[in-house]
């Protein structure tokens, strides 16, 4: 009697993997979860992360300015489609926070957006934004009805472009404002450096006197923190993965490939490279590459955000004129939160003041001043805030680390439908299809993903394709 075409599969998977030397490169999520999919169905692999730590992008920091209060300096929210994502906190035995036991209970309002000297009431801004949320949402359902018919053409103008197109259809300048802010906290860039599909995508939303800024909803974080996420794959994993193992090059050797590190050299037959754009730049790769591909990982980028966080000893903000979501401003920083709300059993807590595209260099100096700057402007709308400012500040620099460059993808106009053919889609079967594949060689990471570029669910995704693709092509030898 013949055995079943699983029980074949398994069988020749477990051959192969006493074989196949299978090496990943990058220690973030993209790279981590990569290994922990193969792990699952019994395909060992060595992954190599340059710096002593792991988790790229994804890091927090408990009593980074407050006792017992833990901050994520990179990825913090989890939407409530990220379903790679929320697969491995329930895997990994993680808990979420959901943001809405306050949002939807408290009498505060969720979001406050404070424009033009002034707090603007959400009901006015919804007036004035929603002749151009009608445009946004017309322009993507043609986007959906014919996507290579339209798309080009959106994709080679800016947001920028795209604004000046419709300004009519804006009523006060503050909604521009809005919008532009929305854009250096997605793409970290301004918007005359983003592509206007971009804006079709973050889709701004005007439901009755309610404005939604972002399609995103933003609903999750990670009690402890989501640096918890990469240090239980990485704990998964074991000895598979090696720290402090620095990538200079990848050389192709016959169908499989020699990798110099600055320990020394390793061969594989099939390799992932894990990487954000500006660590793959300084890998002298020597594999034959479609143009396209080589010319994305020169081109592509990431834009610029950071964090500033403040510790206070009260939270006021939960109080009178107060928010329980996020705000919205031209202060200086686009976008602000409190990033401690997993924590109410703490009387302190944090707010981050997210800071995008301009508005980064033109906040350098020290943290302090910026700090108390930032505090000062936002206490002229909630005065007591002042008296619960502990004047304990600290700011992230992503930007000047050369392995990141920055914080995540932004394609320039012009950029997205040049290089789309190698994102991953998750319509795409496994091993098939579009996808960042060359022969034995994939590549993974936040910045491949056609859906969730700039999340962690990104690259949680291409992570999981990654595999998936890999172990179709071993099984296919």
């Amino acid at each position: 009697m013949s055995s079943s075409p699983a029980g074949e599969w398994a069988s020749r998977l477990a051959s192969r993997s006493q074989t196949a030397r299978i090496a990943i490169v990058g220690g973030g999520l993209a790279g981590l979860n990569a290994a922990y999919q193969l792990q699952k169905v019994g395909l060992p692999a060595t992954l190599y992360e340059a710096k002593a730590r792991v988790g790229g992008r994804i890091q927090s920091r408990p009593g980074l300015v407050m006792p017992g209060l833990v901050n994520d300096l990179g990825a913090a929210f989890i939407n409530s489609d990220h379903y790679d994502v929320l697969s491995l906190v329930q895997e990994l035995g993680l808990e979420l926070f959901d943001r809405r036991c306050l949002t939807e209970t408290s009498p505060l309002p969720e979001m406050a957006f404070f424009f033009a000297g002034r707090r603007i009431d959400p009901a006015e801004l919804a007036f004035t934004l929603a002749p151009l949320a009608t445009q946004v949402a017309h322009d993507q359902q043609r986007l959906a009805e014919n996507f290579d018919r339209y798309a080009p053409r959106l994709d080679a103008l800016s947001v920028a472009d795209y604004l000046d197109l419709h300004g009519q259809k804006m009523r006060q300048g503050y909604g521009r404002s809005l919008i532009e802010a929305s854009i250096r906290t997605e793409y970290g860039v301004e918007a005359d450096q983003a592509s206007a599909l971009q804006l079709l995508y973050n889709l701004p939303q005007v439901r009755g006197q309610r404005v939604d800024p972002l399609a995103a909803d933003e609903l999750f974080t990670v009690k402890g923190g989501s640096g918890l996420i990469p240090q239980r794959l990485a704990a998964h994993l074991g000895d598979g993965v090696q720290t402090g193992w620095r990538l200079q090059a990848v050389t192709q050797v016959g169908e499989g490939f020699q990798l110099r590190f600055t320990q020394g050299s390793v061969a594989a037959d099939y390799v992932i490279l894990a990487l954000p754009f500006p660590a793959l730049r300084r890998i002298d790769l020597q594999v034959p590459l479609p143009d396209g591909l080589r010319q994305f990982i020169q081109e592509g980028g990431p834009g610029r955000n950071e964090k500033l966080f403040a510790g206070f000893s009260q939270r006021p903000w939960l109080g009178a004129n107060g928010f329980t979501g996020a705000a919205w401003s031209d202060m200086g920083y686009s976008g602000l939160w409190e990033d401690t709300q997993r924590q109410p059993e703490y009387p302190q807590g944090v707010l981050t003041f997210f800071l995008g595209g301009n508005e980064v260099p033109a906040a350098d100096g020290g943290i302090q001043t910026q700090g108390q700057g930032f505090v000062d402007q936002l206490g002229i709308y909630l005065p007591d805030l002042g008296a619960s400012v502990t004047h304990r500040y600290a700011r992230t620099a992503w930007g000047q680390d050369p392995d990141f460059g920055g914080s995540y993808t932004n394609f320039r106009p012009g950029q997205y439908t040049r290089f789309r053919d190698f994102l991953y889609a998750e319509a795409t079967p496994p091993g098939q299809g579009r996808g960042a594949q060359v022969g034995n060689l994939l590549f993974a990471g936040e910045q491949f993903s056609e859906a969730y570029y700039g999340y962690m669910n990104g690259a949680a995704q291409t992570g999981r394709l990654a595999a998936a693709a890999l172990t179709q092509r071993l099984l296919a030898t």
